[in-house]
């Protein structure tokens, strides 16, 4: 499978490759660098100054860590169930690639983690 990762105006054409077996995390081959999900993960959590632990257990819980889920009858996608009702500029494309999913969900969980149901469930947050 191929994708496109937007900077700006310019799209890089990227290879994704993802592990055969649905319960193992998903393999990302991008630049002959080999990295799994969980690595992918724990990058954007250090880039972005989140707890590991807690952005890791919050994908862990959405998804098992498989980039292809799609739940909530086609409207949550991805590693971390990107809910694209609630978020109409995301498109199903980007929440299924994993890189892209990863950066937008740590921007979005250093801003506010409790978006995310398994996040509030994990840590006992509850929303009024």
């Amino acid at each position: 499978m191929v994708s496109a990762t937007a900077i700006g105006l310019l799209f890089i054409p990227r290879k994704i490759v993802v592990a055969p077996d649905p319960a193992s995390p998903a393999i990302i081959q991008q630049d002959k660098k080999i990295k799994t999900v969980e690595e992918l993960i724990a990058n954007a959590a250090d880039r972005h100054g989140i707890d590991r632990v807690r952005f890791l257990a919050t994908a862990k819980c959405e998804s098992s860590l498989r980039p292809s889920v799609i739940g909530d009858d086609g409207n949550s996608i991805g590693l971390f169930q990107i809910h694209l009702p609630s978020h109409p500029d995301v498109l199903t494309e980007n929440a299924l690639n994993p890189e892209w999913a990863v950066e937008w969900a740590a921007k979005k969980f250093k801003i506010d983690p409790t978006i995310w149901v398994c996040y509030n469930k994990l840590y006992g947050v509850q929303k009024f």
